[in-house]
């Protein structure tokens, strides 16, 4: 368990921390209320699907985990009709394996499976919302503001998508990165108030390391994130012997996954066996005629079209194949690229709309959009104001607060390139709706300054 540090309190202490302690359950129980009413919104008319049919091959790696057969699949389904390929190195491990412990639990009924996966990864979250309650601040604006910033995110559509989905790697991931965000924003400040608990030692080193580990076993592409908070926290960590305990629990992750790679696939890679196509469904000569999907579509239909003419004798072909023609096309059509960069660009930090998923008319696609414009909100406030705080260096923030000010906009980098290369969806962007409010609530804890 993590180690737990508490400060003396006298009894006015005590008496003002027993409603503070309210307004912490409220915190907590709130949203997985929350969370647990938009499953029912979302998914209640999949009562009756089979787990094993969920699409993005989720389904069949869980069946083949189930059987002991690791992470395999084959298919036709990534464009190769006629030609199926077994991909034994595609998905990353996180997503099979939650859900495939969800129905050792409780069987093949989706609906529990679904409310046992998103209350399992709302527990990082929670314990982010934790770390931000120990460093509230006193007065009642800032105090308020910092409440409804733990609390909106549940009311983003966008956001509530990734806490309740089952076949997007962004399910899994948005946790991870919330809890690795606040212990590296939030815990400094809370280890300075002198009316709560917080996180210190090797509680926090091992906590930290986990939730890098799960960040980047989610999803492959998040390796640029993982590195960004390790250097955040190794900047801030002032004991040697943590520093080293991170780096190393950190660097298992890929490691191990590698050599998993290799003993499954044959190659030695960190990466997925889908990263070719990815790539290349973002830099191809149809790209500008079909990207941004229109509402409620995806890129998906067009491998076909990737794969025409060509067969693969193996997974590994076909993402060296893949990774080739992306390349070859980045190399001879910059201006195409460029334009197609900018359609990017828009998607993951300006539009309204939300792109790659099903889409909602009426009453929903106003809560939607009403969804967007609250997290571009939150969003761009973090982003300024961590830019501010570079910029100004007269100002008198202590080094935590610059750490984390210049992690947050190294985060918004990481976390995006990899789309900005390939190909950007909504859900792609929406895992920083948590960090950018919690980056919030970091600024609205710093001490008022004369």
């Amino acid at each position: 368990m993590p180690e737990i540090v508490a400060d003396d309190l006298n009894s006015g202490d005590l008496d003002q921390t027993r409603p503070d302690r309210r307004l912490l359950l409220v915190l907590l129980i709130v949203p997985v209320l929350l969370s647990l009413a938009a499953v029912w919104a979302l998914d209640h008319t999949r009562a009756n699907k089979s787990l094993f049919s969920i699409t993005n091959l989720v389904g069949p790696t869980t069946r083949s985990l189930l059987a002991g057969d690791g992470i395999t699949v084959c298919t036709e389904e990534m464009g190769t009709r006629g030609n199926p390929i077994c991909f034994h190195a595609a998905r990353m491990p996180a997503t099979a394996v939650v859900v495939a412990s969800g129905i050792r639990l409780l069987g093949d009924r989706y609906l529990p499976v679904v409310c046992f996966k998103t209350i399992l990864l709302l527990l990082p979250v929670e314990f982010a919302i934790y770390l931000a309650w120990c460093c509230l601040p006193q007065p009642p604006g800032r105090r308020a503001v910092a409440i409804l910033l733990l609390l909106v995110p549940f009311l983003i559509p966008a956001f509530l998508a990734d806490v309740t989905n089952l076949q997007v790697d962004e399910g899994f991931s948005y946790s991870f990165l919330a809890l690795a965000t606040a212990i590296l924003f939030l815990n400094r400040a809370a280890v300075g108030s002198t009316r709560r608990t917080s996180l210190r030692g090797i509680g926090k080193a091992l906590l930290f390391a986990v939730a890098l580990d799960g960040l980047y076993l989610s999803k492959s592409g998040m390796l640029l994130a993982v590195l960004v908070l390790l250097v955040g926290f190794l900047a801030l960590e002032k004991q040697t012997r943590l520093r080293w305990l991170v780096l190393l629990l950190v660097a298992a992750a890929p490691l191990g996954w590698a050599l998993h790679q290799h003993h499954a696939s044959g190659r030695y890679s960190v990466g997925t066996s889908f990263d070719g196509i990815n790539l290349h469904k973002g830099n191809n000569a149809g790209f500008l005629q079909n990207y941004p999907p229109v509402h409620g579509d995806s890129l998906d239909w067009y491998d076909f079209e990737l794969n025409r003419g060509v067969s693969f004798p193996d997974e590994w072909s076909f993402n060296d194949y893949h990774r080739r023609a992306a390349l070859e096309y980045l190399r001879t059509h910059p201006r195409e690229t460029l334009s197609g960069d900018l359609r990017k660009l828009k998607i993951l930090f300006f539009s309204f709309e939300k792109y790659g998923s099903t889409a909602n008319s009426g009453a929903r696609r106003l809560i939607e959009i009403a969804g967007m414009l609250t997290f571009r909100l939150i969003f761009w406030t973090a982003t300024a104001s961590a830019v501010f705080l570079l910029l100004r260096h007269c100002l008198p923030a202590d080094r935590s607060l610059r750490v984390a000010a210049a992690t947050f906009l190294a985060l918004v980098a990481a976390s995006t390139l990899p789309y900005l290369a390939g190909f950007a969806y909504t859900r792609h962007v929406s895992i920083l709706i948590y960090p950018s409010a919690l980056f919030c609530c970091r600024l609205l804890c710093e001490p008022e300054r004369d």
